[in-house]
């Protein structure tokens, strides 16, 4: 027989098998013993085994076909576990409401007319159980000791800074930082990587979901953005089809990354749904539960399976208040670990109800314990002066952005007025020389004038900066939320002018007295709401201390590596120990990535100059960049 009595329990044999195991598993006190090979069922849970032996057509005994278990009397006092959740019954008594009120994540069921306790807070139910004189299931006691050992090996690897990893395909290199966020990131699979801006966090979603080979994988991110994370999969993992929406006309038939931004996620939900793999970038983004975007990722999130991984990136959580954790939470699927939406709030936000009524979650309570059961849960957060002996002095982080519509139109006339210009000096050489215009002479003649004509390709340059202003704003005020000072590099006046009045009007510009410069660079370094320093990257580039800042964005770039070098040494100077972060900021389909290239080009040849190596000088010519738009 399949089901039979033995003693006191009630013993199922059946051969292995996945989907059946699982099934037994689901039944209330199953457990397998190890040396019959048997699971043995509680006598009490007999209905659940009747159903698992009708549901897969096995047979029972007939003591077991007979047997009948007495009529349960409600129970004034019970501890019972049911979907996740710890159940707690008794009489009402003052004191005992008092004490239960303090387990972490406690919230009264209206419907079970009991109170609720997350399966994390198993430790503080049991200590509430002694008590008071509760009596719990002993397979509660055993679980709780097997949740604190699993409790405290996540919360070491939350902590940790190293992994023994390797993920074959990817082209990089990982830190053993980054190496320790994947691994933490492939056991949880559901989760924040929160490291602190700077540290790689797109590399380490790249790389977990490359080793979960979760694919097909949905990227959501910021709209300026989107280009950006298919240029950094042809960058790391070139051999995978990444696709990007950028508009409600149409999306992808196949793909195995699919980038999609904020902005067209609640319109592409239904055709987002049910992929291998989720990631979500800026995830604070998604901090506010009423706002559409949130409630489009919840949807998509939902289908995940348990073995799904959804990523959550942000440098920068929770803004402002405990709260915004909530929705970040639902969207991983993770909020009943705290409490559900509510045990959430009253625990972490010291949520009230005002005498008119209205919920208050602006608060913030248990903010240590909060942050140890995160860690234990689904977080994982290192900061730069955590792993600072892994980092290089200078971090270099190109970031490709979507620039405006509008000002691109701008810039697409501007630049179509060079080309003609171009063309027709092209011509006007061709006649002197009775060539035409193809010809390498006429070709050569135009090299020869490149420095000329880049004062006209500079208009670009200042063209692209504002076409990518909104995004040059955000990536500031991302950083200014986490306290951090900024400092802005740009070239063209105007530029400068904007973003230092835009931000307290701290500058260092050509024509400035000297006297001013001085107090702009005093505030800057000592003043805690001197925030942000804009420079014209020719008058600020050398003689200046800028140290307070760790940050420096280029908004637009110079024409040398040696300038880009000058201007973020500001705020890396000789005997500093924190490593600084240059960031470049391109504008996709601009002059911007072209300078970029031109630039790596030339620092390429400075360095095989320095250390020795073949040199081809034509490669780092600035005439390479005029001739292409003649081409």
């Amino acid at each position: 027989m399949n089901l039979y009595l033995d003693t006191d329990v009630l013993v199922i044999d059946t051969p292995y098998d996945p989907q059946q195991v699982a099934a037994i598993k689901r039944i209330k006190g199953a457990k397998w013993n190890k040396r019959a090979k048997l699971w043995e069922i509680p006598v009490r849970e007999l209905a659940a085994a009747r159903g698992f032996i009708e549901h897969f057509g096995y047979s029972m005994s007939e003591e077991v076909a007979r047997l009948t278990l007495p009529a349960k009397s409600p129970s004034l006092e019970e501890i019972v576990e049911e979907d996740g959740f710890i159940l707690i019954k008794f009489p009402y008594e003052r004191v005992r409401i008092k004490g239960v009120k303090q387990i972490p994540g406690i919230t009264w069921n209206q419907k079970l007319r009991c109170w609720a306790a997350p399966e994390t807070s198993l430790e503080d139910v049991l200590v509430f159980a002694d008590r008071f004189g509760l009596a719990a299931p002993s397979e509660l006691v055993e679980k709780q000791k097997h949740l604190a050992l699993k409790r405290d090996e996540m919360l070491e690897a939350s902590r940790s800074v190293d992994a023994d990893l390797e993920i074959s395909g990817l082209q990089a290199r990982l830190l053993p930082y980054q190496k320790a966020g994947v691994n933490y990131m492939s056991k949880v699979k559901k989760g924040f990587i929160a490291d602190e801006m700077g540290l790689g966090k797109t590399l380490q979603a790249i790389a977990t979901v490359e080793n979960l080979h979760a694919y097909p994988c949905v990227v959501v991110c910021p709209p300026t953005l989107v280009l950006n994370w298919q240029k950094e999969y042809a960058r790391w993992l070139p051999h995978r089809d990444c696709k990007v929406v950028t508009n409600r006309k149409e999306i992808p038939d196949s793909y195995e990354i699919l980038v999609v931004g904020y902005s067209n996620l609640h319109f592409w939900a239904d055709q987002l749904k049910g992929k291998n793999g989720y990631v979500f970038d800026e995830s604070h983004y998604c901090k506010s539960s009423t706002s559409q975007r949130t409630k489009a990722a919840k949807k998509i999130a939902k289908t995940a399976g348990p073995e799904v991984p959804v990523l959550l990136l942000t440098g920068t959580p929770i803004t402002n208040r405990p709260a915004e954790y909530a929705p970040q939470l639902q969207i991983v699927g993770q909020i009943d670990k705290f409490g559900g939406e509510w045990g959430f709030y009253r625990r972490y936000c010291d949520a009230f109800r005002d005498k008119w009524g209205q919920w208050h979650l602006e608060g913030a309570s248990n903010l240590d314990e909060l942050n140890d059961r995160l860690r234990a849960t689904c977080y994982i957060r290192r900061t730069k002066d955590q792993v600072l002996t892994e980092l290089p002095p200078v971090i270099h982080d190109p970031i490709v952005v979507e620039p405006g519509a509008a000002a691109m139109k701008e810039y697409r006339k501007a630049e179509a007025d060079i080309v003609q210009y171009l063309v027709d000096r092209a011509i006007e050489i061709a006649s002197e020389l009775g060539l035409s215009p193809k010809s390498a002479a006429v070709q050569a003649r135009l090299k020869a004038e490149a420095n000329q004509h880049l004062v006209r390709i500079s208009i670009l340059r200042r063209l692209a900066a504002r076409a990518k202003m909104s995004a040059i704003e955000e990536w500031i005020e991302g950083r200014l939320e986490q306290s951090r000072k900024v400092v802005v590099a740009a070239h063209h006046r105007d530029i400068v002018d904007a973003l230092a009045d835009k931000y307290g009007g701290y500058k260092i510009q050509g024509e400035m007295e000297v006297g001013d410069v001085e107090r702009a660079k005093e505030s800057f370094q000592n003043d805690p709401d001197a925030k942000v320093m804009v420079l014209s990257i020719q008058a600020a580039k050398t003689g200046h201390t800028l140290t307070a800042s760790q940050d420096v964005l280029f908004v637009e770039l110079p024409w040398t590596p040696a300038d880009v070098d000058q201007t973020y040494s500001r705020c890396h100077r000789i005997g500093q120990t924190g490593s600084v972060t240059a960031t470049y900021m391109l504008a996709s389909g601009t002059i911007d990535e072209e300078i970029y290239s031109l630039i790596e080009r030339k620092r390429s040849v400075v360095n095989q100059a320095t250390d020795g190596g073949e040199v081809e000088a034509d490669d780092v010519s600035l005439s390479q960049l005029v001739m292409k738009f003649v081409k």
